[in-house]
């Protein structure tokens, strides 16, 4: 598997094109996409499905058995809404023909626009993508509580009593932490206004050869030649590339992708291979 270090974030996982993406952040509890599910990702507790190509999902029937025979309640997964009562049918059909029995499982359909908290501190905000079938992109945020402005000249006692008597002095700030874009022939700058100051960027980048320009836009996905005016956009620390063909041995991934960028581009771009 794939293992990278993003400043105080850890991916680990696979992704090729057509044959499985998952991509786990351990310290935030979640795996962006699970098209297989190795044994240790089953204790993760959240799930986030970009679309439903076999390889991006279809690793949900060994996370949701493999909790469930293991007695672990089942993990929150997300996915697009478009599309969540068929995975249920066919879930409940792969559970009958496996044990007779129906497994345990939370399966949470979302829409663009919705954002949605987990853990304690965390936040999901939904955000379109652009493929060939529905599916959405994702921005994890941390929730933090912040000082009013209009309170930072008080002494620790004052503020206490002002808590105490049940003032507000905090107000709601989000620090933007991770956007994994899923597979998408665009990236929606738009969407939301944290998205360009994303700590970690994880962005698909199927096709790198000139030849297969058409074929990145027939299959609606990101072309090498398309990254480097939208990844001038973004203040991330860390863009991490994911999703190459496997037309294209890992040699040469690295030689065209750090050729064809700027060399400006260079510190801050990873490969997940």
């Amino acid at each position: 598997m794939a293992l990278l270090h993003c400043g105080n974030l850890t991916l680990d996982g696979k992704s090729g094109s057509a044959v499985a993406t998952y991509i786990r952040v351990k310290e935030l509890d979640l795996v962006f996409d699970l098209g297989r599910c190795p044994m240790n990702f089953i204790g993760i507790s959240n799930v986030f499905i970009s679309h439903f190509h076999l390889d991006h999902y279809f690793g949900l029937p060994i996370y949701i058995s493999q909790r469930w025979l293991s007695g672990i309640p089942p993990g929150n997964i997300y996915v697009p809404s478009s599309g969540s009562k068929q995975l249920m049918n066919i879930l409940d059909k792969i559970s009958a023909l496996d044990t007779g029995r129906s497994w345990a499982y939370q399966i949470n359909p979302v829409r663009v626009g919705d954002a949605i908290p987990f853990r304690q501190n965390l936040v999901a905000h939904i955000l379109p993508s652009n493929h060939s079938v529905p599916a959405v992109s994702y921005l994890i945020c941390e929730v933090r509580k912040k000082l009013k402005p209009e309170f930072h000249n008080l002494s620790g006692r004052e503020i206490a009593a002002l808590k105490q008597a049940g003032v507000e002095i905090t107000t709601e700030v989000q620090l933007p932490l991770v956007a994994y874009l899923g597979d998408t022939r665009s990236i929606p700058l738009d969407a939301h206004p944290l998205l360009k100051q994303c700590k970690v960027l994880i962005c698909e980048c199927t096709f790198i050869l000139p030849e297969h320009r058409g074929r990145a836009r027939r299959t609606m996905h990101l072309h090498l030649e398309m990254l480097p005016p939208l990844l001038a956009n973004f203040e991330s620390e860390h863009v991490v590339l994911t999703h190459f063909s496997r037309r294209y041995t890992p040699e040469l991934i690295r030689q065209k992708v750090f050729n064809y960028l700027p060399p400006e581009e260079h510190s801050r771009v990873q490969l997940f291979l």
